[in-house]
């Protein structure tokens, strides 16, 4: 439940063998790279390494290969020494091959769609019994297939049978076409062309290779289509055994291509004098040792360890969980990454989250779904929600003991009956007895930042500090003890040092906690505008007190409705109505709970969170060769 500590180091060495520094020592170890020019930017000795990297070409065209073969990536052992135009020239090889195989497979696909159409079109005129071939050769006529409207062929199908250059021979009707041919005296072909054409007539040609009549062409191209569908089935099934057959070479190589791609990249974060190579990166504290010990083993090296205190950046965030906080993770990632000198509240979201679900939808039979849903979720779907499910069905499960709560049923199991005599204000003030509590806590946890971060306005002056928390509980003990009749605190003796006091420090926050840190510039520039400023920032921060507790009442407040909506199911189920409880108990399950999910996140993010938490941290991301991931 915490940032693991970060050793920062510099490593320098001679600039010829900077990357075989890179694959011994850097890649696929626990190193997060800085850029060394902005890191020491003041130093002008220094300039850059990078240059193009020439891997990125070809592990893009590896790639490629892989989809066109249909081959998932992964990692294959490759030797220690690869020839890089050996390489290439493999690649370029496969890709040859495939662009002849694609390209004979997307002609014969075309020859066929070709032929389909044109069988398509022959159909229109298979009652037409004449020789293509002859039609053709005609001299003195000229001929044309298509089709019109059946709208304009009987407007003018009067006109055209007085015509003596041209006549139409109807081959079929359908619904609003019209197929056929016509023929037309060849000196006045462009005459008639034009009449045809304002009768919004469409004509079909016909590849010349298509002779006989139109039912003797349509047996033939039919056939010539079923032999290119066939050719390119075989040449599909060639590419398939050409991928079992080179899948395990292209995989070989790509893995070459991905990890001397990275050991490339590195170039970027480096930077070199006139012989020396520089690189700075994170190593976490407990893999520091053994990345010394691999820069010594190389021989050639100086190395410089410093701790994250002294480095002049904020390291990088490494999460240390347990497994609970590890489950709860992506909703934290949701919210962002802890800084590094920030607690990290991921087992702690993790337990507020589960006794949150719990109270609010406690029932042994609807949790026990929940697990079992969950773990079909994470298990078969592989879904990380689905481990979260699980776990607040367990808390559920829990709190459903505590209601005895069985499915809505509440006289099987003994508990606490929410709606019996006043147990609904004992839940209500429960409920706003934790948010109190939590609250609480969560101040306790942004003054802890503070000492870390050396923040005087987390630790003392701000609202969630030692001012606030002072002002906050003192409010509550003495509206409480007033309200019991215990003793009156609303007393000059009390007021003054508990209320009065922790308003001023935090109206001041500003320039107090300049003060504190010895900063020469505490001084604010206006004090009117500090004072309207403050009081707009004072207000919001007693509103904020307020919303945020009464907020909680939310967790008691569900928990009630789901009792009487389960009251509700069993009030429709009658006398045993088994189809009413089932459909009732999933709807109210499903509903409920990603309604419940939704509040309890709120209640997470907005009234714990934005007490303590700035989320202001970067991931640690260590040069590690994926090899699963195609290169973007």
């Amino acid at each position: 439940m915490s940032v693991q500590p970060m050793k920062f180091i510099t490593v320098t060495g001679p600039i010829e063998q900077f990357d075989q520094v890179v694959r011994a020592c850097i890649i696929d170890q626990q190193f997060h790279p800085e850029s060394v020019l902005q890191s020491v930017h003041h130093n002008k000795k220094l300039r850059p390494l990078e240059g193009a990297n020439p891997m990125a070409s070809l592990l893009h065209q590896a790639d490629e290969l892989l989809s066109r073969l249909d081959l998932e990536p992964a990692f294959r052992p490759f030797p220690p020494e690869v020839d890089v135009e050996q390489v290439r020239g493999y690649l370029q090889g496969l890709k040859d091959q495939l662009d002849q195989m694609d390209a004979q497979i997307a002609k014969l696909r075309q020859d066929a769609v070709d032929d389909r159409s044109a069988v398509s079109q022959l159909e229109n005129f298979a009652g037409l019994s004449l020789e293509l071939s002859e039609l053709r050769r005609l001299q003195h006529m000229v001929f044309r297939f298509g089709h019109m409207p059946q709208e304009s062929y009987r407007s003018f199908k009067e006109a055209l049978d007085k015509r003596e250059d041209c006549f139409f021979f109807p081959t079929r009707t359908d619904a609003d076409q019209v197929y056929g041919c016509y023929f037309a005296l060849r000196s006045r072909e462009e005459t008639v062309d034009a009449l045809f054409a304002s009768m919004h007539f469409i004509p079909v040609s016909f590849n010349d290779e298509v002779n006989g009549t139109a039912q003797q062409a349509m047996e033939v191209l039919s056939h010539q289509a079923r032999d290119d569908e066939a050719g390119a089935e075989r040449l599909l099934e060639q590419e398939r055994q050409l991928a079992q057959r080179e899948g395990e070479q292209l995989l070989t190589y790509r893995a070459w291509l991905c990890r001397e791609y990275e050991v490339l990249d590195m170039r970027r974060y480096a930077a070199r004098s006139k012989e020396t190579f520089y690189l700075m990166g994170w190593v976490p504290k407990g893999d520091a040792e053994q990345f010394v010990a691999n820069v010594e083993a190389f021989g050639t090296l100086d190395y410089v360890v410093d701790d994250a205190e002294d480095a002049v950046m904020t390291p990088p965030t490494k999460l240390k969980n347990g497994i609970l906080g590890r489950i709860f993770e992506p909703f934290l990632r949701m919210y962002g990454l802890p800084n590094y000198r920030e607690y990290d509240p991921s087992t702690f979201m993790a337990i507020t989250y589960c006794l949150f679900f719990g109270i609010m939808f406690g029932d042994v039979g609807q949790g026990a779904l929940l697990i079992l849903f969950g773990l079909f979720m994470a298990k078969k779907m592989k879904m990380w929600l689905g481990k979260i499910i699980s776990c607040c069905g367990v808390s559920s499960v829990v709190f459903g003991f505590v209601y005895g709560s069985v499915f809505g049923f509440e006289e099987i199991l003994p508990g606490f009956k929410i709606l019996e005599g006043s147990n609904v204000l004992y839940l209500l003030l429960a409920s706003l007895g934790l948010g109190v509590v939590l609250i609480g806590y969560v101040m306790i946890l942004n003054i802890i930042n503070g000492v870390r971060q050396r923040d005087f306005d987390k630790i003392v002056f701000g609202p969630n500090g030692l001012a606030g928390m002072v002002f906050y509980f003192g409010l509550i003990a003495a509206a409480v003890l007033t309200l019991l009749g215990v003793v009156n605190l609303f007393r000059v003796w009390y007021i003054l040092p508990m209320i009065v006091l922790p308003l001023v420090l935090m109206l001041f926050r500003e320039p107090l906690s300049k003060l504190a840190a010895g900063d020469k510039n505490w001084k604010p520039e206006s004090l009117g505008g500090l004072l309207v400023g403050g009081f707009f920032e004072l207000f919001e921060t007693l509103l904020s007190f307020l919303t945020n507790t009464l907020s909680f009442l939310r967790v008691g407040a569900y928990a009630i409705t789901h009792v009487a909506l389960m009251l509700v199911v069993h009030a429709l189920a009658g006398s045993g109505n088994i189809v009413v409880l089932v459909l009732g108990n999933l709807f109210v399950m499903g509903l409920e709970s990603v309604m419940v999910c939704i509040q309890v996140l709120r209640l997470e993010f907005y009234e714990l969170f934005g007490r303590f938490y700035q989320d202001s941290g970067r991931e640690f991301r260590p040069k590690v060769v994926n090899y699963s991931t195609k290169l973007n």
